[in-house]
């Protein structure tokens, strides 16, 4: 696969649901049937992974039996899921008030562990007395506020611009169109002069791609091709499709750039770490991002129910 392109298949938000009480409508193996055969025929990543999803099958299936109670059920499949190692597959069984993620281990939150309580504002206050040891101002903070959170918190030296954001929606209703542009273009305005810029895009918890088209669109003065992306369906690919970056703001920055990442750099943001690979004046530094790329898909795995049915693609 090229390292430009984002094959995407099915990254599912799986919903175990038992609704009725009576354990008699339970259907255990269908509904595990209908997992499996999800994954088959629309999971991308199975050759790049080294995954024998067949040889899967022929070890969890004859483990479910009709009379394998939901916990169970949920046992097996996240055993099923786990080797995949992606943070888009998630796993919800709220009628046992359980969840999974197939996300794989990670370094940064291992040795985070010792801080108590939430790990961002510790995150958060080592920067920025990094940055002022470093001769950076005083951060600056703009947009909107999700989990109590600004979304862009921006500094510079005299010659140094540095950038920083958390998530990357550009379609919550106070983001779209030129609500985000005149963010970016605040923030570029303040930049002005300086001689390079960081991008701090360490513990972005992702969002969607016209967001990191639009900061990448910073960084080009022409069109040029950011990544490909590629669906998997039925288990046949799609025609590769080409997904371009156009430049954004009156004065592109043409200057060294630098990305900041670590494996805490998940989904829109893994984007953004492809797309700024291809460019010429953008330098990758840290660890390699998370590599959850692919858009997120729901499906409701309702046992007690003959059909499933689409669900919102996103973790509450």
């Amino acid at each position: 696969m090229n390292r430009y392109a984002n094959r995407l298949g099915v990254m599912i938000i799986l919903c175990l649901v038992n609704i009725l009480a009576d354990a008699q409508s339970n259907k255990p193996v269908e509904t595990f049937e209908t997992c499996w055969n999800l994954f088959d025929e629309s999971y991308a990543s199975f050759e790049e992974k080294n995954i024998d999803w067949n040889k899967a099958y022929d070890i969890y299936s004859p483990q479910v039996t009709e009379k394998t109670t939901d916990k169970e059920l949920f046992i097996i499949l996240t055993n099923m899921l786990k080797p995949l190692g992606d943070a888009h597959i998630n796993l919800i069984a709220k009628n046992i008030d359980t969840a999974f993620s197939a996300d794989r281990y990670s370094r940064v939150l291992e040795e985070l562990k010792p801080l108590e309580g939430r790990k961002k504002p510790y995150i958060m206050a080592m920067t920025q007395q990094t940055l002022l040891e470093n001769g950076f101002d005083e951060i600056i903070k703009v947009g909107p506020v999700f989990r109590d959170d600004t979304l862009f918190s921006y500094t510079r030296t005299d010659d140094i611009g540095y950038l920083r954001f958390f998530r990357s929606f550009s379609t919550l209703r106070k983001m779209v169109g030129p609500s985000l542009d005149s963010q970016l273009d605040e923030i570029f305005d303040f930049f002005e002069g300086v001689e390079s810029i960081i991008i701090d895009v360490r513990f972005n918890m992702g969002g969607d791609d016209g967001f990191s088209q639009k900061i990448a669109g910073r960084f080009v003065d022409e069109k040029v091709v950011g990544f490909k992306k590629q669906t998997r369906k039925k288990k046949e690919f799609g025609v590769l499709k080409e997904k371009y970056i156009k430049p954004v703001g009156d004065n592109p920055f043409l200057k060294p750039v630098v990305l900041l990442t670590n494996d805490q750099t998940f989904s829109a943001a893994d984007v953004l770490a492809l797309i700024m690979a291809s460019l010429p004046n953008a330098t990758i530094i840290g660890e390699p991002s998370n590599g959850s790329y692919s858009d997120l898909y729901g499906r409701k795995l309702l046992i007690c129910m003959e059909e499933s049915s689409p669900m919102d693609g996103r973790l509450p």
